[in-house]
């Protein structure tokens, strides 16, 4: 994919996150959708969290030569972070601020800003094209999720 692409997809997939968040009942937002699932409201956080994650990312590996990623843990932050008392409210508007942000932000690199390199714990030496399809990517899964948990 090119970086237009890239940036097409983390978009409508964003965006169709956010049109599923706002189509959940508020009397079903906090409901566990099965034993061991989020409910629709710790998916919201959770992507908000991650889209914030996601922008220091791409930040660092435009501005800084070959950042080191500080992964997260996704099970550590509802509990840490206190996803029963935040508002959903809160978390989707941050979600969609942090996305339009980094979309800017990434339309305006340059063509050679798309192969800036970070260093992932994991997976090593990561393009910033990379990061930006994990992203996309990450969105798109948990849409399905989402609506499971707001049935």
């Amino acid at each position: 994919m090119n970086p237009q692409e890239l940036i097409q997809t983390y978009s409508e997939n964003a965006q169709a996150f956010i049109a599923v968040a706002r189509s959940i009942p508020e009397a079903k937002v906090n409901l566990i959708p099965a034993e061991g699932e989020w409910p629709a409201a710790y998916v919201i956080h959770h992507m908000a969290d991650a889209e914030l994650q996601f922008g220091v990312r791409y930040a660092n590996a435009l501005a800084e030569d070959n950042p080191a990623i500080v992964a997260f843990d996704e099970a550590k932050f509802p509990i840490a972070l206190h996803y029963e008392k935040r508002s959903v409210a809160n978390s989707l508007a941050a979600f969609e601020a942090a996305r339009n942000l980094n979309c800017e932000i990434l339309r305006n690199a340059s063509p050679e800003d798309w192969n800036r390199t970070s260093m992932h714990p994991e997976k090593g030496l990561v393009h910033l094209a990379s990061l930006v399809k994990l992203c996309g990517a990450h969105i798109g899964a948990h849409i399905e999720q989402l609506k499971q948990a707001g049935k």
